[in-house]
């Protein structure tokens, strides 16, 4: 019997479906925000109404915009917090510094002077690397902001992680294990980088994205 093969345009709808579902995997709301842990960014959604006081639309849209980032911006200061990105940071609560790096990635103007706007902030401005990424691959395992290394019975947390499918890991990733203290153990062959792990970026690349 011989292999049924696709058709190339079936087989191009089929790739093309599997490749926009996949960067789904790696999206969680937290707090009322979208976080993309394999872009390493937040992005908070706020809007604000016009003030019916001002002359027009245009005059009102200013005011608007102030206060729907201030919104989002109150949205961001609350998911950094429930991710731990506050402690990170050294500081209690997520200061105005901070916050000014969040960009406006995109925004709607209404009609009657209103604004709608969406304020991404990425872990890098969050929370500065120390050093150029770092990869890994494991198994499986939930999206940490800053996962704890161990090896050698150090341990060292990197500043933050963003994660990929596995498939796509480059040929010199350092494949690491998960403890029953949800610590990322190296290899003995790479327990000697331990130190360089310290404050800095890391791609995680993973087998199975946990829900």
């Amino acid at each position: 019997m011989g292999v049924a093969r696709l058709s190339p345009i079936l087989l191009f709808v089929l790739t093309a479906l599997a490749q926009a579902g996949e960067p789904a995997a790696f999206k969680r709301a937290v707090a009322g925000v979208e976080v993309d842990w394999r872009a390493g960014s937040l992005t908070a959604q706020a809007g604000a109404a016009a003030d019916i006081r001002m002359p027009g639309p245009n005059a009102a849209r200013p005011g608007a915009e102030r206060r729907a980032r201030a919104a989002a911006e109150t949205k961001l200061s609350a998911a950094l917090h429930e991710l731990g990105l506050d402690k990170l940071a050294q500081d209690k609560t997520i200061g105005k510094t901070t916050l000014e790096h969040a960009a406006v990635s995109r925004i709607e103007y209404q009609s009657n002077g209103g604004v709608v706007l969406w304020l991404t902030l990425r872990f890098a401005d969050a929370v500065p690397a120390k050093t150029a990424p770092r990869t890994l691959k494991v198994a499986s395992m939930p999206f940490e902001i800053a996962p704890m290394l161990v090896a050698g019975g150090k341990e060292a947390r990197v500043a933050s992680a963003t994660y990929d499918a596995a498939a796509g890991s480059p040929k010199d990733v350092i494949p690491v294990r998960r403890d029953d203290k949800g610590r990322l153990v190296l290899p003995a062959a790479s327990a000697d980088l331990i130190d360089s792990f310290a404050g800095s970026a890391v791609v995680i690349y993973l087998e199975k994205a946990q829900p």
